[in-house]
């Protein structure tokens, strides 16, 4: 009877072994990306030498309404297509010979007056299927309405449509994250009541503090803002600004208020990234951190490399002490 009772335990103890390591390798690992329309202008032929020049291997990618890839760019070649599984798999042998990867698709849906939400919602399953085909962790919803939109308009439409995404992301194993973006969805007393009617497994919120900041936010309050909605973070932006001291610590108007004078690099801004990316960790988010620098617009060949390069040293310092 012994020998029997020891031989269950046994048999127990390996299937919970193997459980956990198969748990492990489909673990998600810190680690820093950079956007598709960063990796231009910066002297190198294409994305994938771009992408080795500032020294990351995960890339965010722009999917339009087509299923095509328009700005992740290859010389002189046609874009690449997600439309079908032949698409798919040429994009695949692609990363693979390449080493890169794919951190995210960003799909953005606009609330605008000719949009169809059933549409959208077809649109995203699209999208959410070439992920898992992929390999890609994520969908990046950016969802920005229009200003004509009430704030309980914004919130109910959002629920309905985010609702659709679940069963979507539940069958495809992808998770959809909503980007805090423009009028709407920078204001936590909006946006929050929006995630807490969904599972955060399946759909949540990529968030980018420094859009909040963008609104214009104070700098001590967005570290609260982090700590609300960290248990929602499903992918994550950085970039950073530098305001006057005058201008840090008080509501900025209107919103956007002198946001490309005071784009300044990850490291070099007011927002202290060290503590945001402890916040989310604590809430127990571990994925890519995706550099969104909107300083380098203004800089020439060598000054966007130069920033990109040491915004992707800061946030590996960053997150090799979490």
């Amino acid at each position: 009877m012994r020998a029997k009772r020891w031989f269950t335990v046994g048999v127990v103890c390996c299937l919970l072994a193997s459980t956990a390591l198969v748990a492990g390798a489909a673990e998600a690992k810190w680690d820093v990306g950079i956007r598709d329309t960063l990796l231009r202008g910066l002297g190198t032929p294409d994305a994938w030498s771009a992408a080795d020049a500032i020294g990351v291997s995960q890339i965010e990618v722009n999917v339009n309404a087509k299923m095509m890839c328009l700005t992740l760019l290859e010389g002189d070649q046609a874009p690449y297509s997600l439309e079908t599984p032949e698409d798919r798999n040429a994009l695949k042998a692609k990363l693979a010979e390449k080493k890169k990867a794919i951190c995210a698709f960003c799909a953005g849906y606009n609330y605008g007056k000719s949009a169809s939400d059933e549409e959208g919602v077809k649109w995203l399953g699209q999208v959410a299927e070439a992920a898992r085909d992929l390999g890609v962790p994520v969908v990046m919803v950016p969802l920005p309405g229009v200003r004509e939109m009430k704030d309980a308009e914004y919130v109910e439409r959002s629920k309905k449509f985010l609702a659709a995404l679940v069963p979507i992301a539940e069958k495809t194993g992808v998770p959809f994250a909503i980007e805090n973006l423009q009028m709407f969805a920078n204001r936590v007393e909006v946006v929050e009541p929006i995630l807490k009617t969904l599972p955060p497994n399946r759909v949540g919120i990529a968030l980018d503090i420094t859009n909040m900041y963008w609104y214009g936010h104070p700098l001590d309050k967005l570290y609260g803002f982090a700590e609300t909605l960290a248990p929602h973070v499903r992918y994550v932006h950085a970039k950073n600004e530098r305001y006057p001291d005058d201008k840090k610590n008080v509501q900025r108007e209107p919103p956007g208020w002198e946001y490309g004078k005071y784009a300044t690099s990850i490291r070099e801004g007011d927002i202290d990234f060290r503590r945001i990316l402890s916040i989310y960790a604590k809430a127990g988010y571990k994925g890519t951190v995706t550099i969104e620098d909107d300083s380098v617009g203004r800089l020439d060949e060598a000054g966007k490399k130069k920033v990109l390069t040491d915004d992707v040293k800061f946030l590996r310092e960053i997150i090799a002490g979490l």
